[in-house]
């Protein structure tokens, strides 16, 4: 293997003792590796004389294939290194909006601060990215409907059970006997999505706790993507609205937020980490995947016990 090496060097720098210069060997003794080479296979890879140095047309072939090899070498002693060693280098990942400004805003820090060699390049948007041409690492989506794409890998990090609820103030003005209709009269706030921001109404869809299905529709006093703003003007009564459960958990701890309707289901939206491939990742995308995904379990699991 070195002799290959030696050779691929004679030939990159052009002769013998510039190869010898940067290998840091005596030019007599890279010259002896390069003669057991051609030796050991039978063929003449360079001409030289005192004044002459000319790589042959067999030589010229090997050449390549040693380039290819050394290449090979290279990336493989890289991916041990990834993989043993401390994550380092960018990540380009998108983030839908809402969730960079509501459960990423705490995390994506922490993360930077475990892993003080990554650099985290986040595109804030709530367009439908195309990984592979907007050269991405990884993209968040959060979907009310499940999907898959046979050219991505998509790793489900959390499923979100969305809640209605109001301020304090607000849920007592309301007769929860009445199940659905007690919306009927009731000022309401929503979180759309981007196209969704110019309709004027907004439907909520439910399970009732007989089975059936329900819909409201309803004119929201005011539409916003922001989790943060949505969640303020519900604080504020402007009017009840449809959040994540997690979002509104420190609300109804203290009791500045009514869960509404509590045994009617709601709708459950999917948060998804997407990637182009499962194995050879970088180390710094692996280890932001795998942070995600420690991230989210965590945050379920304190949802669920604190009963919110």
């Amino acid at each position: 293997m070195n002799d290959f090496a030696y050779f691929a060097a004679v030939v990159r720098h052009g002769g013998f003792s510039a190869a010898a210069r940067i290998l840091g060997l005596p030019k007599s003794k890279l010259s002896r590796h390069i003669s057991a080479l051609e030796e050991r296979l039978g063929v003449r890879l360079i001409e030289r004389t005192v004044h002459r140095f000319r790589v042959t047309e067999i030589g010229q072939s090997l050449y390549g294939y040693c380039e290819n090899m050394l290449r090979e070498v290279d990336r493989a002693a890289k991916a041990v290194n990834e993989a043993s060693g401390e994550p380092q280098g960018s990540v380009r990942i998108s983030v839908p909006t809402g969730l960079l400004e509501g459960s990423l805003s705490a995390m994506l820090p922490e993360f930077l601060i475990r892993y003080p060699k990554v650099q985290l390049k986040v595109l804030a948007t709530d367009q439908r990215v195309d990984i592979i041409n907007d050269r991405l690492d990884l993209a968040v989506r959060a979907q009310l409907a499940e999907e898959t794409d046979s050219e991505l890998t998509m790793r489900v990090l959390s499923k979100v059970d969305l809640i209605l609820v109001a301020n304090k103030d607000l849920a007592r003005t309301l007769s929860p006997s009445r199940g659905i209709e007690c919306l009927a009269d009731v000022p309401t706030v929503s979180f759309t999505s981007a196209m969704g921001e110019c309709k004027d109404t907004d439907v909520w869809e439910f399970k009732g706790p007989d089975g059936m299905p329900y819909r409201h529709e309803h004119r929201p006093r005011m539409s916003c993507r922001s989790v943060p703003a949505v969640l303020e003007a519900i604080y504020a009564g402007v009017g009840v609205g449809l959040l994540p459960d997690h979002v509104c958990a420190e609300g109804l701890r203290a009791g500045t937020l009514v869960h509404l309707l509590p045994d009617y289901q709601m709708s459950q939206a999917t948060i998804y980490l997407v990637f182009t491939a499962s194995r050879g990742l970088p180390s710094a995308v692996r280890a932001l995947v795998d942070f995600l995904v420690e991230q989210f379990r965590t945050l379920r699991a304190t949802t669920i016990a604190t009963g919110a």
